[in-house]
């Protein structure tokens, strides 16, 4: 195997007193601030998330904007944990503790009424009916279930006191075995899906992507029950320990982590990896690669040459489009388009706010564009912001997929002013013997105000 090099080595306004508005004119136009914008689009984007969660205790795939959905997501049980911590400790969810025990118990097959299933190795089904339980389809996915797992362990983690929801969190890690998932690690492959039986299909994926979470519960599940001739540990130590052999695609001079040497990824995958793998979180390497992935997403954005597009507009992510579902990615000068209908992603902008500081102002300038074409509204009336062409004005999503907006609600928890990446840094270290050491951070003067009015 050729040894690859790599150039990441670890080298306001105040609000108006409520006298003020008796000499504002009748025809004179609020201008929201800034701060104001943001803490919109944290809220809103958190009541999205109990938009999609069932009385049950299960997850929507996706938010429809016209009609209902009876398909569940077992990723976004674990998407859906995570916001339960966000809602919980900004005081908009004071029952959170019971929204996740009764999610828990439906993901063991604990709750009488309603339980998700399992194939005959306890791998979780992607897909299934809301309303029956029943699988939808046969993908029996170890990324999915991995991404559940993930939630489950930020929920406990993070709900450190409570007894019957550390149980619940051990027995489902216990049960969910990934092992046996790591394919060879020789070759960085890992099987895409299992069959009811248990057995594999033929697909394999290959470093570096969204997987880095199944290969680290992998290492974790091997270091703890033992070896199952999976090999997740050395796995694990030669493609994500460090980045000595993983791949990497340069867009003009900037190196991205990828899955081939001139193939790039969605840029979902590094973001998945950032809030929910602690070995991602807490690594400046791994950090500044996802630094230079948004350096090279937008960049990319501003070579397309499209006339029609402010330099606001970017995001290279995952979600609806006018065929269905597409998965975007950028490409270098003459390879094959991978996003033709120029699909902007403002969950994209939103997950890379930790790691690129325009990404702040051109997520405000995508709420404040006059034409508004990423605004989506809920069905309480709250603005969220969504995919959309930056070609074809005409087009419209029909639904927001949960486990890729999930990055909206993530990135916008992150900023310094919310809860930080140390929020995410603290409770994604699933393992760590020590009790959790947080405190949410004080609120700024312009947050005291405009809560106060």
């Amino acid at each position: 195997m050729k040894k690859i090099g790599w150039a990441l080595a670890v080298g306001l306004s105040i609000a108006q007193p409520s006298w003020a508005a008796e000499n504002i004119q009748p025809s004179a136009q609020v201008v929201e601030s800034d701060e104001a914008i943001i803490q919109t689009l944290y809220r809103n984007s958190y009541t999205y998330w109990q938009m999609v969660r069932n009385d049950n205790g299960s997850y929507n795939d996706l938010y429809p904007l016209d009609g209902k959905s009876k398909v569940g997501s077992i990723a976004n049980s674990g998407m859906g944990l995570v916001a339960l911590t966000i809602g919980h400790i900004n005081g908009w969810e004071p029952e959170a503790e019971k929204l996740v025990i009764k999610s828990l118990k439906v993901l063991t097959g604990k709750d009488p009424d309603f339980s998700v299933p399992r194939n005959d190795n306890n791998t979780y089904i992607h897909f299934y009916n809301v309303e029956t339980g029943k699988a939808i389809g046969d993908d029996w996915s170890p990324i999915d279930s991995a991404i559940m797992l993930s939630g489950a362990l930020f929920a406990k983690r993070y709900f450190h006191n409570n007894q019957e929801i550390a149980d619940l969190v051990d027995e489902l890690y216990e049960t969910t075995d990934l092992r046996s998932f790591i394919a060879d690690y020789r070759t960085g492959h890992i099987y895409l899906a299992a069959h009811k039986d248990g057995s594999f299909k033929r697909h394999k994926t290959k470093v570096f992507n969204e997987y880095m979470i199944v290969a680290d519960l992998a290492r974790q599940q091997e270091e703890d029950f033992g070896n199952m001739g999976s090999d997740a540990i050395r796995f694990w130590d030669t493609w994500y320990d460090t980045l000595k052999y993983t791949p990497i695609s340069y867009y003009g001079k900037i190196p991205v982590l990828s899955a081939g040497r001139s193939r790039f990824i969605s840029m979902f995958n590094f973001q998945f990896n950032n809030y929910l793998v602690h070995h991602f979180s807490d690594s400046q390497m791994y950090q500044k690669a996802t630094r230079y992935a948004a350096m090279a997403d937008f960049q990319w954005w501003q070579d397309q040459g499209i006339e029609s597009r402010e330099t606001y507009e970017w995001g290279s992510g995952a979600g609806a489009c006018s065929t269905g579902y597409c998965v975007d990615r950028i490409a270098l000068p003459g390879d094959k388009d991978l996003n033709l209908e120029k699909i902007a992603s403002p969950h994209i902008v939103s997950g890379f706010l930790p790691h690129l500081e325009r990404a702040r102002t051109d997520l405000i300038a995508m709420y404040r564009d006059p034409d508004k074409r990423a605004h989506y509204q809920l069905k309480d009336g709250s603005t969220i912001l969504w995919r959309y062409s930056t070609t074809n004005p005409e087009w419209r999503a029909d639904n927001i997929q949960a486990v890729d907006y999930s990055t909206m609600l993530f990135g916008l928890a992150a900023l310094p002013e919310n809860l930080g990446m140390e929020f995410f840094n603290t409770f994604n270290d699933y393992f760590n013997p020590e009790p959790a050491d947080y405190r949410k951070p004080l609120p700024t003067i312009s947050e005291t105000t405009t809560a106060a009015r």
